[in-house]
């Protein structure tokens, strides 16, 4: 799960998701976002790459979303805020963190 507020545009932003990481550099989820009262149902694909220090970059699919993250030691929380969004100007950022963990 993660949840991210901020401003997008100059107007307030909320926005929650159910997202998957496989792994293996791939992110795929849907959530729910508000901009200024306005409510929408985003897709979420996504690829993103770790570096031994639990930094990583995300980039959205197709390309436009990116996001700087640093990922919480245990790998049970990672915090993250947007560098570019499609949609204009962006001050966001947020955390997700897991609530289960594969099995597989």
């Amino acid at each position: 799960m993660s949840s991210q507020s901020g401003q997008l545009n100059g107007l307030p932003l909320a926005q929650v998701n159910r997202i998957v990481s496989d792994g293996a550099g791939n992110v795929t989820g849907t959530g729910t976002a508000v901009v200024n009262g306005v409510v929408t149902n985003p897709v979420i694909t996504a690829t993103y790459t770790v570096d031994s220090d639990c930094n990583g970059t995300l980039n959205s699919v197709p390309a436009g979303l990116s996001q700087n993250f640093v990922i919480k030691e245990n790998g049970c929380q990672v915090f993250f805020i947007v560098t570019a969004h499609p949609a204009g100007t962006a001050t966001l950022s947020g955390e997700a963190v897991r609530i289960s963990k594969s099995t597989d």
